[in-house]
């Protein structure tokens, strides 16, 4: 009866597990347990591999018609059961042969792949190499066998000295070379594959032998020497059967392993060897029962995820955990695992220890996989919980003025969201699962408490600056302004002191509104910068502001001393005004305004002085010329510098110090001293035309009309005596109040802006005239009674000098100068009169006496 064959991987590399598996339970191989042996062959194509396992073994694999031509006969890897050999059940798999050109050289994978999978599988594998190819390089898939020594060690990790694959060369076509002399060679040809290989670390100084046990078969020639073939064919079979019990081994071929897996476990396998060769690169592949543990428990280890994460009870805690905070999640999720974990111990309990232990840390792992998804998400709400509480209390505690300041506050809203945080995680926390233990979401948390306190301290301080800042400045604005306004001898002193006092009182300030906030001595200091630094830039302002307007300024400055006296009004520009001494005068400060806004000067530079000394004296001639036209002077200040060709002052001037450039501070001069010029030759043309209204008669042609028109009334007034008087009486007090209220300087100043200043200062000048008129009149009554007396008496008469009277009149002139709003054109009318009125009381006397 032919021995039953199957294919058990087709040529494209798939695995036939049924028919496997029908194999193994048709043919009594599962009844034997642990009492069987796999031998496998490998070797070129067309060489003789089937031919050679059917002689042996009594298979009845295809062989290669000869006659037909050389060609693939062998697809794939078949397996069949040797009838030949009876005391030990052997398995025989016939592989495809290697360097065939139905793949061409590049479709080698498969050769390797099927080499690999022999390799795993047989107990014995047989290598068919021609005579004739022994010493070759390239001979009988030398290539081949070098590539799979070294991924054995890489893949299937090997221990030394465990299991031992047996390595049969069967050399075909043996010559009349001895096999002594032949295995030498081929030995050494091994042993050099074996150095020359990539070794893994553990394995580098490990020798051939430690693998493999290597023997050696030759057989004649199958067409020439049939008879001594087939004769060879059978000697080498009882290699193939175990020794008699007692009997040394001799040259058996047969290997005993304590770790063999079941013969009912071979369909599983082979099946699962070759799908790890086939899909797996870089695998350490343990040995047959190993392999077969890993397989189930790897499937039940999946079975047992699958069934978790369809678990309706498991769908629905993940919906309610990313609905909102579960108050039992941990103990519901731990009862969920452990319900996975028994099943897969119930199931695995009979696999190999080390295998199942492991999967079992895998399932553990695949489960804290399932689970961290709905942990972090109940974790993150807890987190936002807790900010957003923490965020109610810190606002609710700086609001009610909690005790103990911003950190104090913050330190303990802090404590109470983790505290709180804590005790939520505690029922999270998924028993028999330490990597879920929220100590991430517990650090994001602090993270983010940290950053919200550190975000609202700098938000305190910037405030706390804020404030202060806005103090300083109310306090430096307006003392700034009035001194740059001014620009007073010793300005910059006095703007630095004005500085330091609202920076001292700013920086008190911020001291109290940083009361309760804990700063470093760096955060400290910095906000004290930051201060100072607002301070010093709104003094820039101002500074950059003035210099910038420093025509008008020095226009102010002129405009002050020029126009205006000693009591701070206008000036009429009377005959007395020496008008060219007031320019100078005026003219100098408006150049000491211009030197002191050259240079911002700090409290340790000096060189400022230098640049107002380049100023003043660029200034001097166009002062001292009185009111000359335009122009600079010539020179330099100390230090001959000369400030009519220089591009930058005297000294080294930081570039932000410097307010006017040099040919700025010329321009401006030039301008100003244009405009000052103008106003000296106006003044200059209003005080002669005071001085000609002084001096002006009325018109004849109003004289003509006023003698034609009063006629009657004159000739009235003439012939009577009273009239006469009580007209020149009013027409002094007129002249006196028109004197007073100085008509003629204020009506030039224009109607509107003449009458109004008229009217509000009438009454005190009628009530200072009226007294004037009652010292006078008081004056001639006493004149009078005096020259009656010394009538009587029979006396001469004895006149007063013209002086008396007149300094009497002079000294009241004097009083009334004092008096304000009263100008010097006044005074002198006023003089006039009382001389004139004090000559006309003499009169009066005088023809009264002859009279009498």
């Amino acid at each position: 009866m032919a021995a039953p064959t199957v294919q058990m991987i087709d040529g494209e590399g798939a695995f036939h597990e049924e028919e496997v598996k029908q194999f193994v339970a048709s043919t009594g191989v599962a009844e034997s347990r642990s009492n069987y042996q796999v031998v496998a062959i490998m070797g070129p194509q067309s060489s003789g591999k089937s031919t050679l396992m059917n002689h042996l073994f009594g298979t009845h694999f295809v062989e290669m018609d000869a006659l037909a031509g050389r060609m693939q006969t062998t697809r794939g890897v078949w397996l069949a059961k040797s009838p030949k050999i009876s005391d030990i059940t052997t398995l025989v798999m016939d592989l495809e042969g290697s360097d065939g050109r139905e793949r061409g050289e590049d479709d080698t994978n498969f050769e390797r792949q099927a080499a690999l999978f022999a390799l795993a599988v047989a107990d014995v594998l047989l290598v068919n190499i021609w005579c004739h190819d022994i010493g070759r390089e390239q001979g009988s898939g030398k290539p081949l066998m070098k590539t799979i020594f070294q991924v054995n060690l890489k893949l299937f990790a090997p221990e030394p000295n465990r299991r031992r694959t047996v390595l049969l060369f069967v050399i075909r076509d043996k010559s009349k070379t001895p096999l002594a002399k032949l295995a030498e060679t081929l030995g050494e040809d091994v042993q050099r594959m074996w150095d020359a290989i990539s070794k893994p670390p553990q394995y580098v100084g490990s020798r051939i032998e430690d693998f493999f046990d290597i023997q050696y078969a030759a057989l004649p020639h199958y067409e020439e020497k049939y008879d001594d073939f087939i004769a060879d064919s059978i000697v080498l079979r009882r290699r193939f059967s175990p020794p008699e019990e007692g009997e040394e081994p001799g040259d058996s071929l047969v290997r005993r392993h304590p770790d063999q897996l079941p013969a009912g476990a071979l369909s599983l396998s082979t099946a699962n060897i070759w799908s790890v060769i086939r899909s797996q690169k870089d695998l350490n592949l343990p040995a047959h029962k190993i392999m077969v543990a890993n397989v189930r428990c790897e499937d039940i280890k999946n079975d047992q995820l699958a069934a978790f994460t369809g678990d309706q009870a498991w769908a629905a805690l993940v919906e309610e955990a990313r609905a909102g905070i579960i108050r039992d999640f941990g103990a519901r999720a731990a009862g969920l695992r452990e319900s996975c974990i028994d099943g897969y111990d119930q199931e695995a309990a009979y696999f190999h220890a080390a295998v199942r232990d492991a999967k079992r840390a895998e399932l553990e792992e695949g489960l804290a996989e399932a689970l961290a998804g709905p942990f972090e998400e109940q974790a993150a709400l807890l987190t936002e919980r807790e900010m957003a509480e923490f965020d109610r209390s810190f606002r609710l505690g700086m609001s009610e003025g909690r005790g103990g300041g911003f950190t104090a506050c913050a330190s303990e809203c802090q404590a109470d969201a983790l505290g709180r945080f804590d005790a939520g995680l505690r029922d999270a926390l998924v028993r028999g699962a330490p990597a879920l233990d929220g100590a991430s979401a517990r650090a994001n948390l602090v993270r983010r408490a940290g950053e919200y306190v550190e975000k609202a301290k700098h938000g305190r301080v910037k405030e706390a600056v804020t404030v202060a800042d806005k103090r300083l400045t109310a306090l430096l604005t307006p003392t700034a302004i009035d001194l740059l306004q001014d620009c007073p001898p010793g300005l910059w002193p006095k703007l630095h002191a004005a500085l330091a006092s609202a920076a001292a009182a700013a920086e008190s300030t911020l001291t109290q509104a940083l009361e309760g906030i804990e700063l470093s001595a760096a955060e400290r200091q910095a906000a004290s910068k930051k201060l100072q630094a607002a301070g010093q830039a709104k003094l820039a302002s101002l500074l950059q502001e003035a210099a910038l307007t420093r025509v008008s300024r020095m226009r102010d400055a002129f405009n002050t001393s020029f126009t205006l006296d000693e009591n701070k009004t206008p000036r009429t520009w009377m005959p007395r005004d020496n008008i060219d001494v007031l320019a100078r005068a005026a003219r100098r400060a408006a150049a000491n305004t211009l030197a002191a806004l050259c240079v911002a000067r700090g409290a340790d530079y000096a060189g400022g002085d230098a640049v107002e000394r380049a100023v003043l004296t660029m200034a001097a001639p166009d002062i001292s010329g009185g009111d000359g036209g335009e122009g600079e002077g010539e020179g330099g200040g100390a230090g001959g510098f000369d400030i009519s060709s220089a591009s930058e002052w005297p000294g080294s001037l930081p570039r932000d110090a410097v307010l006017v450039s040099p040919a700025e501070a010329r321009s401006a001069w030039r301008e100003f001293m244009a405009a000052s010029t103008l106003a000296v030759q106006q003044a200059k043309i209003t005080q002669q035309a005071n001085l000609a209204a002084g001096r002006r008669a009325p018109p004849v042609w109003a004289l003509a009309a006023i003698l034609l028109l009063g006629w009657n009334e004159f000739v009235a007034v003439i012939w009577n005596p009273v009239y006469l008087i009580f007209g020149f009486l009013t027409f002094m007090f007129g002249w006196m109040l028109y004197s007073e209220l100085d008509v003629d300087a204020r009506m030039q100043q224009g109607w509107v802006t003449g009458i109004l200043g008229i009217w509000s200062n009438l009454g005190d000048a009628l009530r200072t005239v009226s007294e004037r008129a009652v010292q006078t009149g008081v004056a001639l009554v006493g004149e009078g009674r005096e020259l009656l007396h010394d009538h009587a008496g029979g006396a001469a008469p004895q006149p007063r000098a013209f002086g008396e009277p007149q300094r009497e009149l002079r000294q009241a002139a004097a009083d009334g100068a004092h008096k304000p709003h009263r100008s010097a054109a006044g005074l002198v009318r006023r003089k006039e009169m009382g001389v004139e009125m004090a000559g006309v009381g003499a009169a009066t006397a005088s023809s009264g006496a002859k009279e009498e």
